[in-house]
């Protein structure tokens, strides 16, 4: 049924799997903001450090964003199915929230501050 090199490829193929998510999570760090996009168009940018509810009002529908302790979830949405609910709290660069039906996505964002420039 399986070949041993079969096996051999699955193993390999698994540990360079985990070794790639564990690269991508070392190079996230806490994020400072997250930016609020509908449909493709920049709604807002907010302090993670600033505990507030901020209501989402697009054509496709209305979301309810919670930014509490430098984490944010989606508390509320009016989609039908309501998977970005689904998502817990996000804090690292880079981390998203995506509500499909409502075209809605969080994006955590890191500092503004550049670290280097290269000419």
């Amino acid at each position: 049924m399986f070949q041993k090199a079969d096996i051999v490829l699955g193993i390999i193929l698994l540990a360079l799997g985990f070794g790639i998510l564990a690269l991508l999570q070392s190079l996230s760090v806490p994020g400072y903001s997250v930016a609020v996009t509908v449909d493709g168009a920049l709604q807002g940018v907010y302090d993670l450090s600033e505990n507030r509810i901020v209501q989402i009002e697009s054509a496709n529908g209305h979301n309810t964003m919670e930014i509490r302790d430098g984490q944010v979830s989606m508390i509320e949405a009016d989609c039908p199915n309501g998977d970005c609910m689904d998502f817990g709290s996000i804090r690292q660069t880079n981390q998203v929230v995506v509500c499909l039906p409502n075209k809605v996505v969080l994006t955590i964002r890191g500092s503004d501050e550049l670290d280097s420039i290269s000419y």
